[in-house]
């Protein structure tokens, strides 16, 4: 059935692959969908399963306007699409990514210190050891899955003082937040439950001892600033801590695994990358726009308004493609090249408005010295095996990325 609204400009599209379908993303070729939506509908309605449907935003102006306008567009009703998205989501209006301001405005305060440029930018030799052990190990090894063995083991390994992690969980609490990640479409489900408790468990063993001996840590920042005066639970402290570890791992992981095959497949930006010819600050910055490791954020509309010449009723649910965004033809000149010297970037892999990933310095760091590294590594690598890609209409990106390692 078709959204019931007036003065629907653009007719929602017929015979289009279903933007849920787990296949689009392991098989299809979504970007191609979304070219087309881009094109013929930028705001359309899709109708999914017993709870109605949603919109699904495909341009970058139209999509920065859902992301940045909080007082239209609520996270409070939940950030993805789930099978059963309209029922409440766990820790809805109380986590950090679960609010709207000024709730979401005083939780982002009390941490945002651990996550400024300055205070990321201290943690460079810690993130250039990590990466750089990991890397040599796997060339002696001559071989590995690029993925798992890198990817998903370096953002936790470089993080795990600032989120209140001793380097004995690093690999355990690594495992369990891809599993949360994995199957946050099914939070109900018994995987995505069993990696939760996980988490929740490790945060609520420590927050006694933090809040005794409080360090530069995010569970140390969150007590702190509850007896300050913060009005925040212990158990809405460990939903944050959730949270927050679970996007700071993914978003680095699916980056960086995901920008290593682009590189690997475009010969000339590796030949550029080793030769020393690229910013790499820059390069980062394509890694993420090409990337873009959430494939969209949802927000419900507070009342009645339009978008793009399109009625949208309160209530509905109202997507944002953040991968689309980042192709739109009228943003970015050759949208569907992977160019690591690209200067005029406006990607929104990181999201926008209030809710702009509060990890994003870390990730730009992490990337920034993978690239320096890989630039400086004694070995030719290729592509070994079949990359794998998700099943997710929620996270881009690889689950496994054979490569091989020849040493110079």
């Amino acid at each position: 059935m078709e959204h019931p609204t007036k003065n629907l400009r653009r007719p929602v599209l017929q015979n289009m692959p279903a933007l849920t379908d787990p296949l689009l993303y392991s098989e299809g070729d979504p970007f191609e969908v979304w070219r087309t939506l881009r094109r013929e509908s930028p705001v359309s309605w899709h109708e999914y399963g017993e709870h109605g449907g949603y919109w699904a935003v495909t341009t970058h102006a139209a999509g920065l306007e859902v992301l940045t306008e909080w007082e239209r567009f609520t996270s409070t009703k939940g950030i993805f699409l789930r099978t059963n998205f309209k029922d409440p989501y766990p820790g809805a209006g109380t986590m950090m990514a679960l609010s709207d301001p000024p709730r979401h405005d005083r939780l982002r305060k009390a941490i945002m210190g651990l996550f400024t440029v300055r205070a990321i930018a201290k943690m460079e030799e810690r993130t250039r050891d990590v990466v750089r052990t990991a890397l040599h190990g796997v060339v002696e090894a001559g071989h590995c899955d690029f993925v798992k063995d890198i990817a998903a083991r370096i953002p936790l390994a470089v993080s795990a003082e600032l989120l209140s992690i001793s380097m004995d969980d690093v690999e355990m609490l690594a495992k369990v937040t891809t599993e949360a990640a994995e199957n946050s479409t099914d939070i109900n489900g018994i995987e995505a439950q069993l990696a939760h408790f996980e988490i929740l468990r490790h945060y609520s063993e420590i927050i006694e001892e933090k809040r005794r001996n409080p360090g530069r840590d995010l569970v140390s920042a969150l007590t702190t600033a509850q007896a300050e005066g913060l009005d925040i639970t212990d158990d809405e402290v460990i939903l944050t801590c959730d949270n927050v570890i679970v996007a700071a791992n993914e978003t680095t992981r699916q980056a960086v695994g995901a920008g290593m095959y682009a590189l690997l497949q475009s010969p000339d930006q590796w030949q550029a990358l080793r030769a020393g010819d690229l910013k790499l600050k820059t390069a980062a910055e394509e890694f993420l726009r090409w990337t873009a490791p959430v494939t969209h954020i949802l927000r419900t509309a507070q009342h009645d308004t339009v978008l793009e010449g399109v009625e949208i009723r309160a209530g509905d649910a109202v997507t944002v493609w953040l991968p689309s965004l980042n192709r739109d033809e009228k943003v970015f000149d050759q949208p569907d090249r992977f160019l690591l010297d690209r200067t005029s970037n406006h990607h929104v892999s990181f999201g926008g408005g209030g809710h702009f990933c509060i990890g994003a310095n870390l990730a730009r760091l992490t990337i920034r010295v993978m690239l320096e590294e890989l630039a400086q590594l004694p070995a030719e690598i290729e592509v070994s095996g079949e990359p794998k890609r998700i099943a997710s209409h929620i996270l881009g990106g690889l689950t496994s990325l054979p490569l091989t390692f020849r040493p110079h």
